[in-house]
């Protein structure tokens, strides 16, 4: 569900970067050995889209939580928060994996994976790490679907500030919009994946399309990308990105209605290296729990695992359609979770 935020690598040390030049402070910092074994991520991604077909208001999504590494291209271990606000309706989600063993958190309660979907899961993503490791330079940002080493142009420093407890040299550049937009559909590819987008009754689109990147491109007004590297071992630990840009009126139609908009990427790395303990949830229930209209999260239901559907005069008048859209759903998760609008007649 959240494998955006694996990071499975292990730190290594490096000369002071105060004295480098910007160009070697990027070089330094997004070249190869740069390892993170275990520390706490925070990422931010925000696109405001005026216009848009499909987003009635801003989309923002937050991952955040600690995580540890289980061994080169392999599932981490974490214990991550998720949070998507789609114009003011927000829904709150999450994963803790052990390695062997995985928990989806929903609306405030912690549901088992079982082992046949955690194993195909884990399968999963440790393919898809392979074949970005594959097609990336990056191998520490490859795994979140970036490569900011594509993006750089003209950096200079600006001053050094203190990042997730750590003396960061901080180094400012020009981005190169078209290359960090495909980065960006990897993200909402990815964020559209948790499902919880249609947990909150959005329409949100999975990617940008090429015309729409297009016309992005061609009306930016502004583009920053500011990367702060840890000064004693030119590690990262912060990255930011914020852009604005005005689509010409001749050319909104083609961009899907798209006329203007402000996109953010925050990521934040803390405790670099320090020990994380990711436990299993202290209280959890069956994942099938989740199909049942009277135990899931999105009514806030508290009745028992094997409690009958209630009837539609209960359910808001929903309850045939969300039981006929869990039965379509089956085992997989994201599906299951578009089903939630339903149960309180939303779908």
């Amino acid at each position: 569900m959240l494998s955006v935020v694996a990071l499975a690598l292990a730190a290594c040390g490096g000369d002071d970067l105060s004295s480098k030049s910007p160009a070697d402070v990027l070089k330094e910092t997004f070249g190869p050995g740069k390892r993170i074994d275990s520390g706490r991520v925070d990422l931010r991604v925000s696109f405001d889209a005026k216009g848009l077909q499909g987003v009635q208001g801003p989309l923002k999504l937050g991952i955040k939580g600690p995580f540890a590494s289980s061994g080169k291209q392999k599932l981490p271990r974490f214990d991550f928060d998720a949070n998507l606000d789609v114009a003011g309706q927000a829904v709150a989600a999450g994963a803790v994996s052990t390695g062997d063993k995985a928990w989806l958190k929903f609306a405030g309660e912690a549901f088992a994976v079982d082992d046949a979907t955690f194993r195909q899961f884990r399968t999963l993503y440790e393919q898809d790490q392979k074949k970005a490791a594959a097609e990336s330079d990056d191998k520490g940002l490859a795994a979140l679907g970036i490569n900011p080493t594509r993006w750089l142009a003209d950096p200079e420093k600006a001053e050094e500030e203190t990042v997730g407890g750590a003396e960061t040299v901080h180094v400012t550049s020009k981005v190169d919009v078209p290359k960090l937009l495909e980065d960006v559909n990897k993200l909402l590819g990815r964020a559209d994946a948790t499902g919880a987008a249609a947990a909150a009754g959005q329409d949100v689109p999975s990617k940008l399309t090429d015309e729409q990147r297009e016309q992005i491109a061609a009306s930016i007004k502004d583009a920053r990308l500011d990367v702060y590297s840890g000064k004693d071992d030119g590690t990262l630990r912060r990255l930011n990105v914020q852009i604005t840009f005005d689509v010409p009126e001749a050319a909104r139609k083609d961009a899907g209605g798209l006329s203007s908009g402000r996109l953010g990427l925050d990521l934040v790395i803390s405790e670099l290296n320090v020990d994380q303990e990711i436990k299993a949830p202290a209280r959890s229930r069956p994942l099938s729990d989740l199909t049942q209209a009277g135990a899931t999260g999105a009514t806030g239901a508290t009745s028992a695992p094997d409690a009958a559907v209630p009837d539609a005069t209960t359910q808001g008048g929903a309850s045939a359609e969300y039981r006929a859209c869990l039965d379509a759903a089956g085992a997989d998760i994201a599906e299951v979770q578009k089903c939630a609008p339903l149960l309180s007649g939303g779908g």
